[in-house]
């Protein structure tokens, strides 16, 4: 068993202060404590002593005798003098060298209610051997012991245990956990699945790569797993109509509007061409794909649109023939995208669709993933269903209330991170415009450093810079090649990334339609700009550099200056790529600080969304920029919320 951590009787922000020379050592000592003067000593003499057996120990003797030593001279000699003698032998460098090795010595800071509390002193004033062990029991996040039915011991926090045995008391009843991130949603899976006798669980996740690593967690020989997708696949393929998608599902195919206007007999209606009215029935296809109405309708119009009765009620047909067209193909050689929105729609749509008896619970991690009408499918299910999720990670804002028989559960201490994180998150939970829910409590064995620039510039030492999109994404590209960084993309940003830039490029220089899905509907660069929110910087900066003739050539440079292994320092990639992740240094973009919108509470939801995401990757430290706290208070307002 590893030994407890050592606490050390000073607060991060002082030795932060002392490190950076915003204090001066002299006038700083004169007012600090013993313990305080004798946790400095000892942080500037760690360079010899960490990586030496019981390190640890060897540090926490070392504090103890000089807290001795402290009291001897305060005995002897005439006050402040210890502190004068430490202000003489300071040297900053030395300070700074040793506070990195901090976390690897086994060693972290006090909060400032213990630091001021002084129980880590005996009686005499001598420093106390016992408090190491009596502070770790305070804030040891898994305290509780349970054993599951084959005899396994598993440790839980006291919010896991407690949804534990709400589970395991009603087993055959549905619960919703809500965890905030970190808080060990998928431990709880494991934990669950271990315990359920006789249990033969389906697993659902939004991704593959997010059902790779359930099912490598939970490792049940008898589990199935399949992504939201393939469950749609998997019910409505019962149905002998069904019509596979095999290309039609691919990201990269798409069909041109003018393609489907021509074939489906589409008319232009009121000032809209009918390539125009056919790339807005897409989109009323998409918003009815998320909603939980039967019939397209005049709601699912895209907002910003203003025709007469007649003609809404015209569009309406329109997009209902896209529709019917998408899920039962028709038209010879017309092979509309069926992407898993509209096949998790068609399966919500009919009555007879059902998941298996061979399958006696559904579990779904990462459930704010769900789209509305697959949460309400999945409530209409005869087994017990298990949704464990964050609707603080919901990043397209669309946030809906579970039926409300459904039995709910919260977990809010995080085993992940520090109770530092909390000055960053949990005013993003707190002022979020639309969620209610109760604040991220930091692990406190845990030390989660949070740090403050005020200029983007690039970071040293290995980090991982996460943006907001793709025009963020692009931006940080060119910069850190400009600078000849070494860095390479993360896994989710790769395989679309290149696409996303030779379009922007066709599109600009050549007027070539794009094939990136972010990009399609677009026909000119004009029609870009026009829907691009104007404050959005790293757009503006891209069209200036696009307008200097920056082409594909170009990117090619600099996409040959990329890390191709995997293994540079520097790792860069939008926060919609690192979900699921653990990230030992997170740093935020500025572009994920957009301008907010005034009324619009959803953008500004998306926003606070993205950043709670970004942040909560961080388990040793967070980067983010000095306004932040301002920005969270003028953005709650904006959106309404005092």
């Amino acid at each position: 068993m590893t030994s407890p951590l050592l606490f050390l009787p000073l607060l991060a922000t002082q030795a932060d202060e002392l490190a950076q020379g915003k204090i001066n050592p002299a006038t700083a000592f004169a007012t600090w404590g013993d313990p305080e003067l004798a946790v400095v000593a000892v942080i500037q003499k760690l360079p010899a002593l960490a990586g030496k057996p019981q390190s640890d120990m060897q540090v926490e003797k070392a504090l103890a005798d000089l807290v001795k030593i402290s009291r001897d001279l305060a005995e002897s000699q005439p006050a402040g003098t210890f502190a004068a003698l430490l202000a003489a032998r300071f040297e900053i460098g030395a300070f700074a060298r040793g506070l990195s090795l901090v976390p690897k010595v086994g060693a972290r800071f006090l909060d400032e209610e213990t630091f001021t509390a002084k129980e880590y002193l005996l009686e005499s004033g001598h420093w106390d051997f016992d408090f190491r062990v009596k502070y770790a029991e305070k804030f040891q996040p898994l305290k509780e012991v349970l054993y599951t039915p084959s005899e396994k011991e598993v440790r839980l926090s006291d919010q896991q245990a407690r949804t534990y045995r709400m589970v395991m008391a009603e087993p055959d009843e549905s619960i919703h956990i809500q965890g905030l991130a970190g808080t060990g949603k998928t431990h709880m899976i494991e934990t669950l699945v271990e315990s359920l006798a006789a249990c033969r669980p389906l697993f659902l996740a939004f991704t593959t790569a997010q059902l790779g690593e359930l099912t490598s967690r939970v490792g049940r020989t008898n589990a199935v797993g399949m992504t939201f997708g393939d469950l749609a696949d998997h019910v409505l393929s019962r149905d002998h109509d069904y019509v596979r998608p095999g290309r039609r599902a691919s990201p990269r195919h798409q069909v041109q509007p003018s393609e489907i206007a021509e074939q489906l007999n589409i008319n232009g209606i009121a000032t809209f061409t009918a390539a125009q009215v056919a790339s807005l029935c897409t989109r009323m296809v998409s918003s009815f794909c998320y909603g939980q109405e039967v019939d397209i309708g005049i709601q699912h119009i895209p907002r910003g649109i203003r025709l007469s009765p007649t003609d809404s009620a015209i569009l309406v047909k329109y997009a209902q023939l896209v529709w019917d067209e998408t899920i039962l193909p028709t038209v010879p050689g017309l092979y509309l995208p069926l992407r898993g929105y509209h096949r998790i729609k068609h399966m919500t749509l009919s009555r007879d669709a059902i998941i298996g008896r061979e399958f006696t619970h559904i579990i779904v991690d990462e459930a704010h993933d769900l789209s509305r009408p697959l949460a309400y499918f999945l409530d209409r299910c005869p087994q017990p269903v298990i949704t464990l999720g964050d609707a603080y990670q919901r990043l397209d804002g669309s946030f809906y209330a579970r039926a409300g028989n459904l039995r709910k559960h919260e977990i809010s201490r995080s085993i992940r991170a520090g109770c530092e994180i909390e000055a960053v998150i949990n005013p993003l939970i707190d002022k979020h415009p639309i969620l209610q829910l109760a604040g991220l409590e930091g692990n406190g064995e845990i030390n989660t450093k949070v740090a403050y620039y005020e200029t983007p510039e690039i970071p040293e030492g290995p980090v991982t810079i996460l943006v907001d999109s793709e025009w963020g994404l692009f931006e940080w590209f060119q910069r850190l090649g400009a600078k000849n960084a070494r860095f390479s993309l993360l896994a989710g940003s790769v395989t679309t990334f290149r696409r996303f830039i030779l379009d922007c490029i066709g599109l600009y220089h050549e007027h070539v339609r794009p094939t990136h899905s972010a990009l399609f509907r677009f026909g000119s660069w004009h029609d870009l700009r026009a829907a691009i929110d104007g404050e959005n910087a790293s757009f503006l900066r891209i069209e200036r550099m696009l307008s200097k003739g920056y082409r594909a050539i170009d990117f090619e440079t600099s996409w040959l200056k990329l890390d191709q292994s995997g293994h540079a320092p520097i790792k860069l990639g939008r926060v919609s790529d690192a979900r699921n992740s653990e990230i030992p240094t997170v740093m935020l973009a500025p572009d994920l600080l957009g301008a907010p919108v005034p009324g619009d509470r959803n953008g500004i939801s998306r926003a606070f969304s993205a950043l709670y995401t970004g942040g909560t990757r961080a388990q040793r430290k967070l980067i983010v920029p000095g306004y932040l706290k301002d920005w969270i208070t003028d953005a709650s307002r904006s959106a309404g919320k005092p």
